[in-house]
């Protein structure tokens, strides 16, 4: 799980507005994670032509575009091209297309069904850009949100020339995680049939979309580039903002600027979502270089940071913030040489947080924990319940205690929790988590606790719950080290998750 709170689906606003059948979607809810619990925004963007199969799966099938020589031109006035793996574990299909020194492109297949998207009896694309001397430059199997097996790929083109794309199947793309080892069984293929989209995308095209530019100079607060907020089609919430930016020096900083709209109103808090596309290199997205760190400041103090982050990490921003505050972001890149390649791309989003800490004045002891929070179902076919919190600073360490009703809980269900603080940008350090049984007593503190690093969520997986717990509940005990002296949030996002025995 990267975070908690990343953005789930892609929510491409006026990228998806370019891909047939495609439309946007509300906005997260926050507190994902185990099991698949918690953001609904969606996305149908990759809504594709492959509905059936006409293909045999008799044997080789002779597609004329199996090299680079016999590369099938697509272009993005082509909508979506149709193409078969066959046989599944040895094809490799190209398509070439020329493209412009800086140009992102994004580009998509599809595969899956609608009703599955993680069906074994369709192919598990992988997509693999390379220049024109055949050299990888980028490449995904999965998208980072999990939800598909269909690949999708944003990046940005390096030199102006002539590109390849090529289409494969989990098992030919990667032999070593071949069926057995990972991919799919071949075996069990029904439909050998896919779709693939090239969208070029422009981000000078208007000033008010969900697509920004880095537009150079913006090395400080007074010359930041405003991120847009687009709202989606029924105006619920608004779509991701991407910002395509790209380091032109080993020192260069870019700075951006958003202020978060009143409307529409939110549940709980606006959460401000910063997250750095990952990963870079040639099995990501291309990038020559990471992102070293994201750095937010309100605009009434530019000397103390309210969030910051290392996204090489894994970490990225997910905070509260105040509508109608301006804050400015800090988009720094590690020393060292320039590459040739060095973009980044920066996601947005303006969301409703999880239900927010209600009862700090009392919640640090055991006879009076914070009781009445909401449960919603998982993923995993069990039941979640989720808390936007704050460590408050003084001369006493805050403890913030909850209660976790286990009323609709199953004989053989089990307990994890996961946090995150450091990870979310917030100042808050070594966050640490212990389960109790509900009257408090320890139960094993090896076993039911866990602490977050900055390379690490913090993560209590699984852990067996106790027969008979006391008050039919569990508790769970938050607290924390010596905050960050240089990061002025406070805040931390919980997750806690009774999840049914797992299946094979």
């Amino acid at each position: 799980m990267k975070s908690m709170h990343f953005l789930g689906f892609f929510v491409l606003g006026t990228i998806a507005a370019t891909a047939a059948g495609c439309g946007g979607g509300n906005e997260g809810d926050g507190g994902g994670g185990e099991g698949g619990a918690g953001s609904t925004t969606t996305s149908s963007a990759t809504t594709g032509p492959v509905a059936g199969s006409t293909s045999t799966g008799a044997g080789e099938v002779d597609d004329g575009n199996d090299s680079p020589e016999e590369a099938e031109p697509i272009q993005p006035e082509d909508n979506w091209l149709s193409g078969t793996l066959e046989p599944l574990d040895t094809d490799a299909d190209y398509y070439s297309f020329t493209g412009a020194k800086g140009q992102p492109v994004y580009i998509l297949s599809d595969a899956k069904p609608s009703d599955d998207e993680r069906d074994p009896t369709y192919p598990d694309t992988v997509i693999t850009v390379l220049d024109a001397d055949g050299n990888q430059l980028a490449q995904n199997d999965d998208p980072a949100r999990g939800f598909t097996n269909d690949s999708e790929l944003l990046t940005v083109l390096p030199a102006d020339g002539e590109y390849f794309i090529v289409v494969q199947d989990c098992n030919a793309a990667f032999p070593q995680f071949a069926f057995p080892d990972g991919c799919f069984n071949p075996a069990d293929v029904l439909s050998f049939d896919y779709g693939l989209r090239l969208i070029p995308l422009d981000v000078a095209e208007s000033d008010t979309d969900s697509l920004i530019g880095d537009t150079e100079p913006n090395n400080d607060a007074e010359q930041a580039v405003q991120l847009h907020y687009e709202l989606n089609d029924d105006e619920s919430g608004h779509f991701t903002t991407f910002a395509f930016g790209n380091f032109e020096s080993a020192t260069d900083v870019d700075v951006y600027s958003f202020t978060p709209p009143e409307t529409p109103a939110v549940d709980n808090a606006i959460l401000a979502q910063l997250i750095a596309d990952q990963p870079t290199g040639i099995e990501g997205n291309g990038a020559t270089v990471d992102v070293s760190e994201i750095a937010v400041f309100a605009s009434t103090d530019l000397t103390n940071a309210y969030a910051k982050v290392d996204p090489s990490t894994g970490g990225d921003i997910a905070l509260p913030v105040e509508a109608g505050q301006e804050y400015f972001v800090f988009v720094k890149r590690p020393a060292g040489e320039v590459g040739k390649n060095d973009f980044y791309i920066l996601l947005h989003n303006r969301t409703n947080s999880d239900p927010l800490e209600a009862e700090d004045e009392t919640n640090g002891v055991i006879e009076t924990p914070e009781a009445g929070l909401v449960s919603f179902p998982n993923g995993g076919g069990g039941v979640s319940y989720a808390i936007e919190g704050q460590i408050v600073d003084g001369e006493t360490a805050d403890v913030d205690i909850y209660a976790v009703p286990l009323d609709d809980v199953e004989a053989g269900w089990t307990f994890s929790v996961i946090c995150e603080a450091q990870r979310n940008g917030s100042g808050v350090r070594e966050l640490s988590a212990e389960v109790l049984n509900g009257d408090g007593a320890p139960i094993d503190t090896a076993t039911y606790s866990a602490t977050e690093t900055e390379d690490e969520n913090l993560y209590v997986e699984r852990v067996a719950i106790p027969e008979g717990a006391a008050d039919n509940r569990l508790l769970v005990k938050v607290s924390a080290g010596t905050p960050a002296a240089d990061v002025t949030s406070r805040g931390y996002n919980c997750l806690f998750a009774y999840l049914p025995p797992e299946t094979n």
